[in-house]
């Protein structure tokens, strides 16, 4: 079983978060989040593999014990293209949004249980924030705006799989929740 967790640069992450941080900060709490996710996946028993070009990312896999695919600099969808191809032989596959700030390691066992064969975790927006497919060949990538919708199976609504991190008011909220 393998969690992909694609991650894009990390000089443009949280960029939404501009106003209040500065790039420097916002590098750091994606680099927080980033680690929190990828400590959920390790305790749910995952290998996980970080899917990115940035520099930084491959620090950041050594550093946290992952893997780390090189996705070539393409969008979402064929960075997660890129890292479902480096794991053909995967029998469980979970793709899972790098900044989740509440993650546990109890979302990602729901989010396995489901998966027969397709479980998915939408974003209150309608995009995917987490996906676990068994066979990985039950999930075919097309993020963007609507993607919940398209890449279907069985939902799975969990506080912790359902909020992201990128406006100001997530990230004050987020500040007085986890200190």
């Amino acid at each position: 079983m393998i969690a992909l967790v694609p991650l894009k640069s990390l000089d443009d992450a949280k960029s939404r978060l501009g106003e209040v941080l500065d790039a420097e900060q916002r590098h750091a709490l994606a680099l927080q989040l980033l680690t929190r996710v990828v400590d959920a996946c390790q305790s749910a028993g995952l290998e996980v593999a970080i899917v990115s070009s940035d520099p930084l990312a491959y620090i950041a896999a050594r550093e946290l014990g992952t893997g780390v695919v090189d996705d070539g600099g393409e969008d979402l969808t064929g960075s997660v293209r890129r890292g479902l191809a480096a794991y053909p032989e995967a029998g469980t596959i979970v793709v899972i949004a790098a900044d989740l700030p509440y993650v546990e390691t109890a979302d990602i066992a729901a989010l396995l249980a489901a998966a027969d064969p397709l479980a998915i975790a939408p974003s209150p927006d309608g995009r995917t924030n987490a996906i676990a497919a068994r066979p990985p060949s039950a999930f075919v990538p097309s993020y963007g705006d609507g993607s919940a919708a398209r890449h279907g199976g069985t939902p799975v609504v969990r506080p912790g799989l359902a909020r992201d991190l990128d406006t100001p008011a997530d990230l004050q909220e987020f500040q007085a929740t986890c200190r």
